[in-house]
Order: structure tokens, then C-alpha cells, then sequence
């Protein structure tokens, strides 16, 4: 059996949870747009739009510091095109004697090989809206 191989966004976005597991925020940089935006739902205290590639960098810094560095992301799947791609993720932290364990995903827009937009939709907004406030 023969599988096409993997699209160029699915290997970008694939590096890209790799780097930030890794706290490489040099990557990150790299493979987000200028005026990146990234939207967090909800009506927590991280909830919200982030524009440009600082205010972005400076809200993943803010996640690991609230969550006194447990915060992890990880992804399970993938799914790209030219255009859109989506990363179905396993979110956990603990803070304040709380423990988030999320599934949701992370749908992402791309403009000429970098990422220009990231959407965070919560499978469960509620318990993700408590575990930020």
C-alpha cells in the first residue's frame, strides 16, 4: 500500500508543537506571520485576541507562568491544505490546586508558508474557563 506524503502544513504545524514543547520560541517566531493573530474562547483571564507575533509569544510565556510551567499542548492529529490546518490537541496544566485536561483543537489559517491565524475551541469551555479564572 502506498500513502501520499504528508503535506507541507501538517510538517509545519507537527515542528511547530515540537518547538513549543521544547520553549523554542525562536522557531515559533519563525513560522508565525507579522500579524499573527491568535484567539483563545472563552471567558477566562486568557480568553481573548493576541495580535502580532509579540503579543502571541508573550501569551504562551504568560500560559507556562500562571500554570507555573505545566502547561502542555499535545497533539494527536493533523489535518492540512494550502490554506487551513487543524490540530486536535490534549491540553493539560495544574495551578492553584486545580488540573485542567482538555481535548479540543487548534485551527490554524496559513499565508505564505507561515501561520497568520490560530483559533483554541475548548472541548470543554466551562472546565477550561474555570481552570484560567
Amino acid at each position: 500500500m502506498s500513502y501520499a506524503p504528508e503535506h507541507p502544513h501538517v510538517i509545519l504545524l507537527r515542528d511547530g508543537y515540537t518547538a513549543f514543547a521544547k520553549g523554542d520560541l525562536d522557531y515559533i517566531r519563525e513560522i508565525l506571520a507579522e500579524d499573527v493573530v491568535h484567539s483563545v474562547s472563552g471567558r477566562s483571564k486568557i480568553s481573548g485576541k493576541y495580535r502580532g507575533k509579540d503579543q502571541v509569544l508573550e501569551f504562551y510565556v504568560r500560559v507556562f507562568e500562571i500554570s507555573g510551567g505545566t502547561f502542555r499542548s499535545e497533539p494527536y492529529a493533523f489535518l492540512a491544505d494550502v490554506d487551513h490546518g487543524v490540530a486536535l490537541v490534549h491540553t493539560t496544566a495544574e495551578r492553584a490546586g486545580r488540573t485542567l485536561d482538555d481535548h479540543g483543537a487548534d485551527i490554524h489559517r496559513f499565508v505564505g508558508g507561515q501561520i497568520a491565524e490560530i483559533r483554541y475551541l475548548a472541548g470543554d469551555q466551562h472546565a477550561v474557563d474555570e481552570f484560567w479564572s
